[in-house]
């Protein structure tokens, strides 16, 4: 008995650990994008982006379940600023591939051709703030 909860355990154990260091690994890889030229994104977002002298663009997939409260304030921002781009991945596969996006939701900044910044979960309130106006 002891044995099978031990085996237990230790399974549980090893899928936290697993989902953390996933978590981490696509966290580091996002991180990592910032300081780079802006990727060659394909149809009229990276037309947009190109033209613009910053963007944001929030990547989410309708089975997420953070993207669902997160979708509607996103697109709002969007209606209002030109800028902000909102991008549903299911549909748009080869602009988050271009924009080297691994989870939703995910939003990248792009100011004067360089992503900024990337933000992987909750965006934070001071660059929704940015893009507010």
């Amino acid at each position: 008995m002891q044995t099978v909860l031990m085996v237990g355990v230790a399974v549980i154990g090893g899928m936290f650990l697993l989902m953390v260091g996933l978590n981490l690994l696509i966290r580091w890889k996002a991180r990592a994008l910032e300081g780079q030229p802006m990727p060659d994104v394909p149809g009229p977002i990276g037309e947009s982006l190109s033209k613009a002298g910053r963007g944001l663009v929030y990547f989410f997939s309708p089975q997420c379940g953070a993207c669902r409260a997160i979708t509607p304030r996103m697109k709002a921002l969007s209606e209002k600023n030109h800028s902000v781009f909102v991008v549903d991945i299911t549909k748009h596969l080869e602009v988050a591939r271009a924009m080297h996006v691994l989870a939703t939701p995910s939003t990248v900044e792009i100011a004067d051709g360089k992503v900024v910044g990337v933000h992987v979960g909750m965006l934070p309130s001071d660059v929704e703030a940015r893009f507010a106006t």
